[in-house]
């Protein structure tokens, strides 16, 4: 019977395709030509999976596809080390992060490129290229000129490295694990193999290594074609898209199958037998034997490729059939698709056996024939040949495809955001409670797109000191306006500054009197900390700043002199970072640069350790008064672990003892006197050092690890 030519034309097509393959091609076309059975094809769970065992099939890639491929090569983890600030005053932590090295091959057939990639789900790589998280990516398209990754034969050794020629590869090096549980995530990849839908007779044609030679013109998206053989590999395809095959010596084509006719006195009878009793029967499959529904899996390229499921016929029928479609198609074809290979089926329902004269005993498997006595066409099933007398079983054709609306649903798309530059303010600010006991500069750190936690590497005149993870953004810009000099002991509401915000989605609330007596709404401004108590929002991410508390935690020395430009910081222990250095280190040049995706050329941010989170803050009230003893000197203390003056009661030291240097100084003549008590009196002999006239008085608090700045009082000796 010519039905076992075609198992002789699958052994033809055997050969790899996505690994380890049979030879049951022709076998599986057989079951398309003659009737239904079990097929054991790709299933779309086959794609999602990632493996990293030998034997594994990889497949072949048409058009576009989202596959997971499979790990050929890796290294160990990498551990890396970084301090993380505790926020508050609180000691810092380490943090231990991964990254990995290591190869996935997602094609068995060169591909052009790779799109989007997602890890445990989320998107890690979006369709403009850019990585989500820190590390890189190279892809070497599977060419028979592909030479061997430079990680893989920088590890390997020249001599032992291998190229994987002919199949696609990517390759990540140091690839940030940390968002995956430090382990090497589970990876699926949009493979473009083809630009643009592939013909599915092309498709065929090459899947088949050329056993097939098909003008089929109908087109998916893309296709993975992979399974235990070819005929897994395909079958589906020729089943959705209706492809009739004929065995045309040892090829199966679709060319020159159609379209015979067949004239009533070239249907013949059987020998021995009745003319009219042979020359056509007919018959059905049971109703009870079809399917009154059908589901058909696929990948939605709408959706991210993730797996839809087009429903033909009744909702809810007595019976159904799966089949599993590993292509991508959208929702309205693949509606279309289910619902016309239900009709085909049902269409198949009606056989016909015919008895033919020996001008058709080249009738092959696949050819379509017109009887005379029977409206429609007919596909040949089988073919039995004996004594010159030809035995056909022939299934009725359906018609053509018929377009359906489907819906896709909705997609869980995740969202794809290039890495924009990280913004970075290096600040060197008064202790902010509690005492420091060494030395601090605070980064704040933001960006105009989706924040991701980043590292910044720390230098400290020019050595590599740390690197120090910068969790959360924190609230940062510049100033679009200058703010002008004021007063540290009452409201400022002569003054007002605008301010933009690097991220356009932060914003900034206003509050009442009481929070600011709590410490609501304190805030860096060049070198000054203040506090806002309205907070107008207005175009661009802009606010205009009012009714502001100045010079706060000391910093009177830094009202005068801002400038447009300067930086803005909301200040937040949670969301800054603390780079901490030696009390020996005061006077160092720091430079602190962004480890971001989108901090490639970032050249960072620099600064200072002046060592201003030791200081404790200057006394305040400096005033001075000649008597008979000499020329008196008062001033008010101030300590760094309590700045609200609530009980009437004086504020703890804040240091192991109390001491005061005060200076006099007039031209080139200058004294200094040391004293523990705040208060001094320079007697008339010292005074006589000096000139009558104007002179300069500074006073200032010694701490245990660093002193105060300096506060001044002109005065007329």
């Amino acid at each position: 019977m010519a039905t076992l030519v075609l198992s002789a034309v699958g052994t033809a097509l055997g050969g790899p395709l996505g690994g380890a393959l049979g030879s049951l091609v022709g076998q599986a076309v057989d079951q398309q030509l003659f009737g239904e059975g079990p097929r054991k094809g790709p299933r779309l769970g086959d794609l999602t999976v990632q493996t990293a065992s030998y034997g594994t099939m990889i497949p072949r890639i048409y058009g576009t596809m989202r596959v997971a491929g499979s790990v050929v090569w890796a290294t160990d983890l990498v551990e890396t080390e970084t301090a993380v600030s505790g926020g508050k005053g609180g000691s810092d932590a380490l943090r231990y992060a991964y990254t990995a090295s290591f190869a996935v091959a997602v094609s068995s057939r060169k591909a052009l490129r790779i799109g989007r990639i997602w890890a445990d789900g989320k998107l890690m790589r979006g369709a403009a290229g850019d990585l989500k998280v820190p590390g890189a990516m190279r892809f070497h398209d599977g060419g028979e000129g592909q030479v061997a990754d430079p990680l893989i034969a920088s590890v390997e050794g020249a001599s032992g490295a291998t190229a994987f020629r002919g199949i696609a590869l990517a390759v990540f090096e140091d690839l940030a694990v940390a968002e995956y549980g430090n382990r090497i995530p589970m990876l699926t990849f949009e493979v473009v193999a083809d630009e643009g839908d592939v013909a599915v007779g092309a498709l065929l044609n090459d899947a088949s290594g050329g056993a097939i030679d098909c003008a089929a013109s109908a087109t998916v998206g893309g296709y993975a074609a992979h399974g235990a053989s070819i005929g897994d590999a395909i079958g589906v395809v020729v089943e959705m898209a209706a492809v009739r095959l004929r065995d045309a010596g040892g090829v199966l084509t679709d060319r020159g199958a159609v379209g015979r006719s067949v004239t009533g006195s070239q249907i013949g009878c059987a020998a021995g037998s009745s003319a009219e009793a042979h020359r056509i029967e007919r018959s059905r499959r049971p109703l009870g034997e079809m399917p009154t529904r059908l589901g058909l899996s696929y990948y939605d390229p709408a959706r991210d490729y993730q797996a839809g499921l087009a429903e033909a016929g009744e909702a809810g029928g007595r019976t159904g059939r799966a089949v599993d479609f590993a292509a991508s198609v959208s929702a309205d074809r693949a509606r279309g698709l289910a619902e016309t290979r239900l009709a085909r089926l049902w269409a198949e329902r009606e056989e016909v056996r015919v008895t033919l004269r020996p001008a058709f005993v080249e009738l092959a498997p696949g050819d379509a024939l017109r009887l005379a006595e029977l409206p429609g066409i007919w596909r040949v099933a089988e073919v039995e040949i004996k004594a010159l007398v030809v035995s056909a079983r022939l299934v009725c054709e359906a018609g053509g495809a018929v377009a359906f609306v489907g819906d896709a649903g909705r997609a869980s798309a995740g969202i794809d955001e290039v890495a924009l530059p990280t913004a970075l303010v290096l600040m060197d600010l008064p202790d902010l409670g509690g005492g420091a006991e060494t030395m601090s500069l605070l980064v704040a750190a933001a960006s105009a797109g989706t924040w991701k936690p980043i590292s910044v590497s720390v230098t400290a005149n020019g050595a590599a000191w740390a690197t120090v993870a910068v969790e959360r953004a924190a609230v940062i810009g510049r100033a679009t306006s200058v703010l002008g000099a004021g007063s540290a002991v009452l409201h400022d509401e002569l003054n007002d500054v605008v301010v933009t915000l690097v991220d356009g989605a932060a914003h900034l609330l206003s509050c009442d009197d009481a929070a600011l007596a709590m410490g609501m709404n304190l805030a860096m401004i060049g070198d000054e900390l203040v506090q806002f108590g309205r907070a107008e929002p207005a175009s661009g991410g802009q606010f205009r700043l009012s009714r502001l508390l100045r010079g706060r935690r000391g910093s009177e020395w830094a009202m005068a002199g801002h400038a447009v430009g300067e930086a803005f910081v909301l200040i937040d222990a949670e969301r800054l970072a603390r780079i901490v250095l030696p009390g020996e280190m005061v006077g160092a040049a720091v430079t602190v640069v962004p480890n971001g995706l989108g901090d490639v050329t970032s050249a960072g941010v620099s600064g200072i350790a002046g060592g201003e989170s030791l200081r404790p803050p200057a006394p305040v009230g400096l005033r001075a008064s000649h008597d008979a003893a000499g020329l008196s000197i008062g001033w008010t203390r101030r300590s760094r672990v309590g700045w609200g003056w609530i009980d009437g009661i004086d504020a703890p030291l804040g240091e192991a003892s109390e001491t005061y240097r005060v200076r006099l100084f007039q031209g080139a003549v200058a004294r200094e006197w040391t004293c523990s008590v705040p208060s001094l009196v320079v007697t008339n002999a010292e005074l006589a050092t000096f000139a009558s006239g104007d002179a300069m008085l500074a006073v200032r608090q010694v701490g245990d690890r660093a002193a105060s700045r300096e506060i001044y009082l002109k005065i007329i000796l």
